[in-house]
């Protein structure tokens, strides 16, 4: 049986966030600009934020023209013996779940 957007966005399904306080600050602030403080204070980087296929994984889609709010990973690059030799920095595009998340079902 599908499940609502309600019931989707309220389990407890976190992202791969890892922790770390600058990209939480980092996307915050964004979501502060954007849809003021009280959803800012609101905000949970393991549940609010994901990228655009985080949320088509779920099911979920945002609305066509929405941009994303930046943030970045960090890549690391390793010799055959598993030890990191570079770190890359990646930029990503996250989309708040009030960026019109809708079922791509429909339902």
């Amino acid at each position: 049986m599908l499940k609502s957007i309600k019931e989707v966005l309220t389990e407890d399904d976190p992202t791969p966030w890892t922790g770390s306080e600058a990209t939480f600050l980092a996307v915050k602030n964004q979501v502060a600009q954007r849809w003021g403080k009280k959803t800012a204070n609101e905000f949970r980087a393991t549940h609010d934020a994901r990228t655009y296929r985080g949320w088509l994984s779920r099911n979920l889609v945002v609305n066509k023209g929405e941009s994303g709010l930046e943030s970045f990973v960090i890549v690391e690059k390793k010799n055959s013996d598993g030890k990191v030799i570079e770190k890359i920095y990646k930029k990503i595009w996250l989309f708040h779940r009030k960026q019109g998340i809708m079922d791509i079902f429909g339902t």
